[in-house]
């Protein structure tokens, strides 16, 4: 059942506008992935704090785990990363790229890349030891939620350490990809038609 459901999975990843490769991952693949994700979350940053990537650690609980890797036309999952300071937001991704030219025309804030942080607040943060906590959340792929023994579908954007080592099992140019995502498949067990009986007989 996970095979077919992994096959079907990816068949709808590859017909998807701006995805070159999409593969099932193994259980090696996902140890190796563990690690990396573990060993992300220790690095710190002045600016962007302690990352807490909580769509890819969803996605590694999942039944069936598949990588993909994206070209040019791939249209990016949205707002999905924030960036808190006691409490309030202070940065986030931005998909938008007049958007993003418009922050960075301004004195208030500063970008760096898609992410747009508040200057003002990111000031503040040289008075203070509490870091900063980068929340990195995923996204419901509900085309494959609505097939069956499919419970929930999630999309999670992984560290650079584990988007390396997508792009590694990959053969293709490497100057095609501009990024790798992770999809966990949630399943629903089969009820055993014995259990299905019982049931209707008790009610």
């Amino acid at each position: 059942m996970h095979l077919a459901i992994a096959e079907k999975a990816i068949n709808m990843l590859c017909d998807t506008k701006g995805i070159d490769k999409a593969f099932l991952l193994d259980k090696n693949d996902i140890e190796k992935i563990i690690e990396f994700e573990e060993k992300d979350e220790q690095m710190n940053s002045l600016y962007f704090g302690q990352k807490h990537n909580i769509g890819v650690k969803q996605a590694l609980m999942a039944d069936v785990l598949i990588a993909f890797v994206t070209n040019k036309e791939y249209e990016w999952p949205k707002d999905n990363l924030k960036i808190i300071h006691q409490g309030e937001i202070i940065g986030r991704d931005i998909s938008n790229s007049t958007e993003i030219k418009r922050y960075m025309n301004s004195n208030d804030h500063c970008v760096f890349g898609n992410i747009v942080i508040n200057f003002r607040k990111m000031k503040e943060l040289k008075h203070t030891n509490e870091k900063p906590l980068m929340i990195i959340n995923s996204n419901h792929w509900t085309e494959i939620e609505k097939i069956d023994l499919v419970s929930e579908a999630l999309i999670a954007s992984p560290s650079r350490l584990t988007d390396n080592y997508i792009k590694s099992k990959h053969s293709s140019r490497d100057d095609l990809h501009i990024g790798t995502f992770l999809v966990g498949l949630k399943l629903i067990e089969k009820v055993p038609n014995e259990t299905k009986i019982v049931h209707i007989v008790e009610n």
